[in-house]
């Protein structure tokens, strides 16, 4: 399934699945209600001037919604493309999964090669009981492009969201990313995939918050780096007090190619409660090994490609816990056809 933001609905009747224009669904008296009674409660629950000023700007976006114990295994795919010249552009999304639903979405985000534009994007995702989201948000922006991107979730009992935030393009990139795991056995896990070169700049912030007993995520976070492009990440775990038996991990990762390449790690643990089962965090820094260079190279490979594979090789962990193989091999297509192109 494909759709792009243009497109102004997509409805699977065999399963009442809904994609469509947000702004067309706060007109629409079957899902006016159901939006009223979520929206923006995130973004009031977690203040940011970022999102406020999304919510009074924004222009166009999509509701996804996934009814009561409806499972779609194949991906969906919305693509949201920007072409103008020193424009701005604010992007609200809404996706909804009901008790026991799940779905596969990849959310592509790009900008023509030309363009220049301020692009704001707010996303509020909402699980329900024993729901499943399988997510990757792939933005894929023009090196002039300066992006924003604040994403919530909300995550009830048993309900598992697995985040993949791949960050490719832009010149500058931010990406506010937070979770809030209220239900018992609720679950996450956030893999980031960085890929920097020449002047970009990238910066990710994450916050998890274990408010619930028997919670668990696992954050990975990996970044390699270019010519003088530079990345920031910060990474905030809290387990409350009431979050007794959570299982909590936070590692970032960072492989630096260049001498003037630049990455910094701010790892935060909030620990309320003494009765864990596991919180732990790792950051490490590091350049090519030069004998890994050299023994490719002696096997027949120029220096580029060496770095190629052994960049390749650095990401596959991250891309390899993502469980859909199609979404697998388009991440590594992409990480592929950006390395060939440095």
């Amino acid at each position: 399934m494909e759709t792009k933001e243009k497109k102004k609905t997509f409805a699977d009747e065999k399963t009442s699945v809904v994609l469509m224009e947000l702004r067309d669904a706060f007109g629409n008296e079957t899902y006016k209600d159901l939006i009223l009674k979520y929206s923006s409660k995130l973004t009031v629950k977690y203040p940011d001037k970022f999102a406020y000023f999304n919510e009074a700007m924004w222009s166009r976006g999509y509701f996804l919604y996934v009814p009561k114990n409806v499972q779609i295994e194949k991906p969906l795919t919305v693509k949201s493309f920007s072409e103008e010249l020193n424009s701005f552009e604010a992007v609200r999304n809404f996706i909804l999964l009901e008790e026991g639903s799940g779905i596969n979405l990849i959310d592509e985000i790009s900008s023509l090669e030309t363009a220049n534009p301020l692009v704001n994007i707010a996303t509020e995702i909402f699980l329900e009981k024993d729901s499943r989201l399988n997510y990757a948000n792939l933005q894929l922006h023009s090196k002039q492009t300066i992006s924003h991107l604040f994403q919530r979730t909300e995550i009830n009992d048993n309900a598992e969201l697995r985040n993949v935030i791949v960050s490719l393009g832009g010149k500058i990139s931010k990406a506010d990313l937070g979770a809030n795991l209220c239900g018992v056995h609720a679950g996450i896990a956030v893999y980031g995939i960085v890929l920097g070169d020449g002047t970009q700049k990238f910066d990710h912030h994450t916050a998890i918050e274990h408010n619930a007993p028997y919670t668990k995520s696992d954050l990975s976070f990996r970044v390699a780096l270019k010519g003088k492009s530079q990345s920031a990440y910060t990474g905030n775990l809290k387990i409350a007090h009431e979050a007794v038996k959570s299982d909590a991990c936070q590692e970032n990762r960072n492989l630096l190619l260049s001498d003037e390449a630049m990455a910094e790690s701010i790892p935060e643990l909030e620990i309320l409660t003494n009765d864990v089962i596991k919180c732990n965090h790792g950051v490490t820094f590091g350049q090519i090994d030069k004998e890994q260079i050299f023994y490719l190279m002696s096997r027949g490979l120029t220096q580029k490609e060496a770095e190629q594979i052994i960049v390749e090789g650095f990401m596959e962990p991250a891309v390899s816990k993502i469980p859909e193989e199609d979404l697998r091999n388009e991440i590594m297509k992409k990480i592929k056809n950006k390395l060939e192109a440095l």
